[in-house]
């Protein structure tokens, strides 16, 4: 596989670069050579070599530019990258090394130190290519049966609750049709959640690539009745999701915020979301708000289940806390849209959680109301 490998070699002295190239082509090597860093910069973009050799002293553009430029340029950066010079420098290697060169190779070299070099730099790319492939597989594969999981149970439950009373009203009393409806209606309301939540992630790693959308996510301000509209939607999540209404304590200040509101109801409502999934019938989940100092603090408490959590930096998309335990609704990017959402909007998350203890979740929100 090597063989068909192709090679950039950037090299200021016609000779070398002709006797490089020409001995690369006779090994099976698809060779492009450029005469200076510039140009060479512009053709590994264009060629997308397996791997470039580079001269370190060159005008116009030194091999050290050079690197920095590939290791910047998102199509390339982890293109194996071999430093050809006429003298070994220390410092100069150490400069190589922690821009991200690969090798040197000192000339004269012979065809056999090069070759050599070339291949071994070829086979471990090779190894990295394979273990990434085989990692974004199993990322792509667990997050495409986590999609449909969580959009095909609910819509099963909508069209199946549908189907029988389209078909079989008659076998049912009043009070059978009722419950179905709310069967179907918890569906409803699980698949608008999980859609709406990717959409959000969406719109995140969109504004990630196009920084200048970032604004979108900390423009707004709450005031007025919000918390009687939040603890309507808590309300309603609790009793027609989870069956739970008697479980939920709320009692949030008011006070104007420095957020756009129905982010502020997208925080609260993941958190109680969580709270009241990762609990047991009976068990209180406790959510309240008010202002200390100059901020405002939110706190969501339970007394279920709890898990582990080393660091905020644990909080990644598409993963749940021991989901290999248990059986779990959800994308398992709630709380890493929390997390980013408070980040756009100088807000802070804290997060003490201890096993069949119970989790306490508390947010920190700038206030206007200084």
């Amino acid at each position: 596989m090597e063989q068909q490998a192709k090679i950039l070699v950037i090299e200021d002295d016609e000779n070398i670069r002709e006797n490089i190239q020409e001995l690369l082509e006779a090994k099976g090597y698809h060779v492009k050579s450029a005469s200076n860093g510039k140009q060479g910069v512009l053709e590994a973009i264009d060629y997308r070599p397996s791997l470039i050799l580079c001269d370190v002293m060159m005008p116009k553009m030194d091999g050290f530019k050079v690197l920095e430029y590939i290791r910047k340029t998102s199509t390339i950066q982890s293109t194996p990258f071999i430093f050809l010079t006429a003298k070994v420098d220390m410092q100069d290697v150490r400069h190589g090394m922690e821009l991200g060169a690969d090798d040197y190779l000192t000339k004269p070299f012979t065809t056999k130190d090069l070759i050599n070099a070339i291949e071994i730099r070829l086979k471990k790319q090779q190894k990295v290519v394979g273990e990434y492939a085989k990692v974004k597989h199993e990322l792509d594969t667990t997050v495409f049966a986590t999609y449909y999981h969580e959009f095909n149970t609910p819509l099963h439950g909508i069209i199946g609750g549908l189907n029988l009373l389209i078909n079989a009203r008659e076998s049912f009393t009043d009070k059978q049709i009722h419950e179905l409806l709310l069967s179907i209606l918890k569906s409803g309301l699980r698949l608008n959640h999980s859609l709406a939540n990717l959409m959000l992630f969406e719109e995140i790693k969109r504004a990630e690539v196009y920084t200048e959308l970032l604004s979108m996510f900390s423009n707004g301000k709450t005031s007025g009745q919000w918390p009687k509209r939040l603890q309507t939607e808590l309300q309603t999540m609790a009793k027609e999701i989870y069956n739970r209404a008697s479980d939920l304590n709320f009692d949030m200040e008011q006070i104007d915020l420095n957020i756009n509101p129905e982010y502020l109801l997208r925080i609260v409502l993941e958190l109680t979301d969580n709270a009241l999934k990762f609990s047991k019938s009976g068990q209180k989940v406790h959510v309240t708000g008010k202002k200390e100092g100059d901020n405002y603090i939110i706190e969501v408490r339970d007394i279920g289940r709890g898990f582990v959590l080393n660091s905020l930096d644990d909080i990644a998309p598409f993963k749940q806390f021991k989901r290999a335990k248990f059986e779990q609704q959800g994308l398992g990017i709630g709380l890493y849209l929390v997390k980013r959402l408070l980040e756009f909007n100088q807000g802070e998350l804290r997060v003490v959680s201890s096993e069949e203890e119970g989790t306490t979740v508390t947010v920190l929100l700038p206030s206007l109301d200084l």
